[in-house]
């Protein structure tokens, strides 16, 4: 295992056409870490800078105490496993297993032991005398990573290994993911565009976007705490949603006025902390769809009420989504069973305003949480 550290790594495709821009990133020894973003964002780029697939155009790269920007692939001792299991098709599911070692002229003896004790671990022993063609989707990324294993590496890198699967098969691998890497501890290094599994796999999310670092933080922080628009926008399903206007003073205290003329009431120590200093300055208020209500939940909070129609309504069982159309655009509020809302009737949303967030309306930042690449 090992630390893996990048210091202002760049790759320009062509002249003055970024892919990564200036990506600064410290993985800790046996670190889960996540690389997320919209498609084009740089994610599988750097992760092919840190396999040695891509050059890196400027910056440093080091893997453990060795700068390695100029190392062959072989030379980092890094296991890839990719998108589209990249088997040989024409060996059975031993031998791909086995394949990394032989190379490397371990003795058969060893190659034996260690290739059933990780088919064992994987629960894949039954299938080592297959070839590809004859395994699943799911069956194939376990060989595939059984491969990854058996060199024990000091790092896994994982480019979107779950894309390929259906959504029950890739819930199921998303956990054995998490159990083998509390087995293994060995650092892992994932990519995906899928915030489900960046949220359940990942000690750490870095969110990327055109290239640049967005934020690197801990699941709960990145949801509880975004530091700009576009993190809240894309951390969350249904995702934040958005109101624009401006703060202005009210009686005692201050309330958020929308574009779309709705009156929000602030709570106190808010109320001070955005007025007067962003006085007529355009706001962007972010809320979750968790913290919109059908009625008031609790007496201890303060709630304020937008008006509009009901668009759609998802029933999910255990909860529903509902869409609301109003003077200031859609809003999607998660709420429970027996909410009463009914499709192209006026409705009522009770949006807790404790925990509503607040980002400038020019920079595009969280005004009460500002994050620092430290990472």
């Amino acid at each position: 295992m090992a630390e893996i550290v990048l210091k202002d790594v760049c790759k320009v495709f062509e002249k003055d056409q970024y892919a990564v821009s200036n990506f600064s990133l410290h993985i800790r020894d046996g670190e889960f870490i996540v690389f997320v973003g919209p498609s084009g964002c740089g994610k599988s780029t750097t992760l092919r800078m840190i396999a040695g697939l891509e050059e890196i155009t400027s910056g440093e790269l080091w893997i453990g105490d060795r700068l390695c920007n100029y190392a062959e692939p072989g030379e980092r001792d890094l296991s890839m496993v990719f998108q589209n299991y990249a088997l040989y098709p024409q060996m059975s599911v031993y031998d791909n297993m086995a394949f990394s070692l032989s190379i490397r002229k371990v003795p058969k003896q060893e190659i034996r032991q260690r290739v059933h004790e990780t088919a064992e671990m994987l629960g894949i022993s039954n299938l080592l005398s297959r070839r590809p063609a004859a395994l699943s989707g799911g069956q194939k990324q376990r060989v595939a990573i059984g491969s990854a294993i058996l060199r024990k590496p000091k790092a896994f890198l994982m480019d979107e290994p779950l894309s390929n699967l259906d959504a029950k098969l890739r819930t199921h691998m998303r956990v054995e993911l998490a159990s083998l890497h509390h087995k293994l501890g060995t650092t892992t290094i994932y990519v995906t565009h899928d915030q489900t599994e960046a949220m359940t796999l990942a000690d750490r999310i870095v969110v990327m976007k055109a290239g640049y670092i967005q934020q690197v933080a801990t699941p709960v922080e990145l949801y509880n705490r975004p530091t700009n628009l576009f993190v809240a926008g894309f951390i969350g399903s249904p995702s934040m949603n958005f109101l624009r206007g401006k703060v202005k003073k009210a009686g005692d205290g201050a309330a958020f006025l929308t574009e779309g003329g709705q009156v929000l009431p602030l709570p106190a120590a808010l109320g001070k902390t955005l007025w007067p200093q962003y006085d007529n300055r355009t706001l962007v208020l972010g809320i979750r769809p968790e913290d919109l209500y059908a009625f008031p939940a609790r007496n201890d909070r303060l709630y304020a009420a937008v008006q509009g129609t009901v668009t759609a309504c998802e029933s999910l069982g255990h909860e529903a989504i509902l869409h609301l159309e109003t003077s200031d655009g859609e809003l999607a509020a998660r709420v429970e069973p027996g909410h009463g809302a009914v499709e192209d009737r006026s409705a009522t949303l009770f949006l807790d305003m404790e925990n509503a967030h607040f980002f400038d309306g020019e920079t595009e930042q969280n005004i009460l949480y500002q994050w620092r690449n430290d990472a």
